[in-house]
């Protein structure tokens, strides 16, 4: 009797163990499961638990804690993926470092600025980029908790750094965000309006002292001889016209460089062009005993420009021809097709231009004048300035050779199909 009675109580414990295992051991052991395959990023193949309706309950919870973390890395990936666009996608470079200054982001301007591989996050500032300048900058602005601005010279580039301290919700720095913008050109032309102004004012000093000068003589000297007062007075008229040609010549480099230049685009017949040109310009070729040559291309079309601003270049260009030829020397006007280009060149076989200078002589107020004869006249030094925009402005360009001694050729080159094919 009473080995029956203990088998029953082992064959009762036997079934309450199996029942417990069933439902609450074996259903703990699915959910640790889909715990750590939701852990890893993974979807459950399915969120059935065995077992009573809490088990059940538990699966269909787990069911949407992984539906939602799904939907939320979705999220964060698309947001990642939308900065790194917006990152490889920006102008300047952009660094990014926390309190200790381990490098959080970096954009590949960032790199390609300081020529650096890959950098891992994490990676300490100071080993890979070693610059005191930089070091100094988000100092700085950790010191200072504002934005700090400061210059860097990096391989001959002007480079501006804009650091700002970053913060949390507590007000507490966590690090500092530094942007890289390039301003080399903006340096370059900042210098080109200081050396403009410099060479304008330069330009009217002279001119301005002496008629002044003269004026103040007339006017304590009354009584001036007519020969002494003819004298003056052809001082003065030629400074005044002086005086015109630089004020003329400015404005047109100003309408020129204005956004809109006004093109008046036309059909242009280079052969009655240039015959044009020498007509106009007979009486100056006469005063030197000049030999001119024409040389237009028989199959030369017509090409499409702005006649009155050609006309413009190449008066400047047989001017300094004229001006720089010696006596019976030679001028040479040619025009060329070379391949999809129109190549339209005046020639000289004057006292020429040295090699050091000729990379120089289309910037506004450069002069040569030591390589050239100290009798010739002085001009205002923009014209062949004048000559490059009106190139530019028909989608050209300008090209120069010379040598002392050897004289100069001075070449217009524009596309053949006009300015707006060009464009």
């Amino acid at each position: 009797m009473i080995w029956l009675l203990l088998c029953a109580v082992v064959a009762l414990a036997v079934a309450v163990a199996l029942i417990a295992r069933r439902r609450w051991i074996a259903p703990w052991r699915q959910v640790e499961e889909l715990v750590v395959e939701i852990g890893r990023g993974e979807r459950p193949s399915t969120f059935l638990i065995d077992g009573g309706v809490q088990a059940q309950r538990i699966g269909l919870r787990l069911e949407k804690v992984s539906a939602d973390l799904q939907q939320l890395n979705k999220q964060i990936a698309k947001r990642e993926s939308g900065m790194q666009t917006i990152f490889s996608a920006m102008h300047d470079a952009l660094l990014v470092v926390d309190s200790n200054r381990h490098v959080i982001l970096a954009n590949d301007m960032f790199r390609k600025l300081f020529g650096l591989p890959e950098i891992s996050e994490g990676t300490t500032l100071l080993e890979i980029v070693r610059d005191a300048t930089l070091d100094r900058v988000i100092e700085d602005a950790f010191a200072r908790g504002g934005p700090v601005r400061s210059e860097l010279a990096l391989d001959g580039s002007q480079v501006e750094l804009d650091a700002v301290a970053m913060r949390n919700n507590a007000g507490e720095i966590t690090g500092a965000m530094v942007l890289f913008h390039d301003i080399t050109e903006l340096k370059k032309i900042d210098q080109v309006r200081r050396d403009f102004v410099a060479n304008v004012s330069h330009e009217l000093r002279t001119p301005l002292s002496i008629l002044r000068g003269y004026i103040e003589t007339l006017r304590d000297s009354p009584e001036t001889s007519r020969e002494e007062l003819s004298r003056i007075l052809s001082v003065m008229e030629r400074h005044s016209k002086r005086l015109d040609l630089l004020a003329e010549d400015l404005l047109t480099l100003a309408q020129l460089e204005s956004a809109n230049p006004n093109l008046q685009l036309d059909d242009v017949a280079l052969s009655s062009f240039f015959g044009e040109l020498i007509r106009d310009w007979e009486k100056k070729f006469a005063n030197k005993q000049l030999n001119v040559t024409v040389d237009v291309a028989p199959d030369l079309p017509t090409i499409r420009a702005d006649r009155g601003r050609l006309q413009e270049a190449l008066y400047n260009l047989l001017d300094n021809a004229v001006k720089y030829s010696r006596e019976r020397g030679e001028i040479t006007l040619m025009a060329r097709r070379s391949e999809q280009q129109i190549v339209l060149s005046v020639s000289d076989n004057g006292i020429g231009i040295s090699k050091d200078a000729l990379p120089r002589i289309f910037e506004r107020f450069y002069r040569v004048d030591k390589a050239r004869s100290h009798d010739s006249v002085r001009g205002t030094g923009l014209g062949l300035a004048i000559v490059k925009h009106i190139a530019q402005l028909h989608g050209g360009h300008v090209e120069a050779e010379s040598d002392i001694g050897s004289g100069t050729t001075i070449r217009v080159v524009l596309p053949a199909g006009g300015p707006h094919q060009n464009r």
